[in-house]
This record gives C-alpha cells, structure tokens and sequence, in this order.
C-alpha cells in the first residue's frame, strides 16, 4: 500500500520507444473512502505520455511509480467544522476531487463548495461522479459548474470565469468567515 494525502500526486515513470519518460499526475482518490490509489490521465493533443497511458497501458502491466509528493494538502479530523470553498479548471479537478471526498467522508459537520469551470458539457471530468457525491453528502457538497461553451439548454453559468462572475457566485455559497473557511484554486 503507498500511503499519501489528499491533494499529493505521484511522477509516473514509462518507457516509450526506448526512452525512459516522467509525468506528474494528482491522484483523484481519497485515503478516507478508497481502497486503491489511482491517477486520472486526461489525453492531450500530441501528449506523448497522457496518449502513450490511454492508448496502450493496460490491466496488468507494470510502471515505475515514485513516492507521493506535494503539499496542496490539508489535515483532517473528525471534530473540525469548515467550510472549504475550492476553486478549479479543467483537469486541475482532480486534487480537489481528491480533497473534497476526503473532507466529506472524514468531516462530518464540514462542507465543501466547488465552482469548476470548463470548455464544454463534455470536458467535465468526474461530472457523474461529483453528482452522485452531491446526493450522498446532500447539503454538504455543492457543485457550481461554468462551461465556456454551453449548450442551447444549459441552466448553469456560462462564459469565462472572472471577477464579476466570482463576485455573483460567492453570494449563493455559504459564508462561514474567515476563521473557518479555506480557499483553494487549481486549474
């Protein structure tokens, strides 16, 4: 078992064609709730290693892994009461997804709030899933998606995320003060 916090990421190590290559990936998973540690590999246009681990890795292969590392973390404890408010972007859900699983499931009188921007409908990474952690931890998630490209029948903010919209957005999450509430951005 590779132990690690939420938040951390791990530099996997592959070989592609006879050249040993290193990319940092945040883990999306949570110590408190999940049993395997696992990265998510958003493919990148030409992206040697994001297509190298989409297109040919498979169940069973091995790679070199190097130790979790990084400290976009937070500590936890069942008797903290706060109010997370997390920032993100794009691919830069996946620390926080990390994070936010850990509060919830390991904070129980904690709340997170997440305002995640992205291009389109279908860019959303882990849209099911955070949905599904919305009702489980009903009143204690909740989700603000932002699409730069929304569809006709969108009811949710769109354009690029700024000053104004952040302003407007702040007024619909809850205000715990500053004593009790993080931010946190990654995009």
């Amino acid at each position: 078992k590779i132990e690690y916090k939420s938040g951390q990421f791990l530099t996997l190590i592959v070989e592609i064609n006879g050249k040993s290559t290193r990319r940092s990936y945040s883990m999306s998973t949570s110590p408190y709730c999940d049993e395997d540690i696992a990265v998510t590999v958003k493919r990148v246009t030409d992206g040697l290693v994001s297509n190298y681990l989409n297109d040919t890795l498979k169940v069973g292969d091995y790679i070199d892994v190097m130790e979790p590392m990084g400290n976009f973390t937070t500590e936890y404890d069942a008797e903290n009461k706060r109010h997370l408010v997390m920032i993100s972007g794009g691919s830069g859900i996946t620390p926080m997804f990390s994070i936010a699983k850990s509060i919830l499931f390991s904070e129980p009188e904690s709340i997170v709030s997440l305002i995640y921007a992205n291009r389109d409908i279908n860019s959303i990474i882990f849209k099911d899933k955070l949905h599904e952690l919305e009702e489980k931890f009903e009143g204690r998630l909740h989700v603000i998606h932002i699409l730069d490209n929304a569809p006709l029948e969108w009811q949710g903010h769109s354009g690029l995320l700024n000053h104004d919209m952040l302003t407007k957005l702040f007024e619909r999450i809850p205000d715990w003060g500053k004593d009790k509430t993080t931010y946190l951005m990654c995009g």
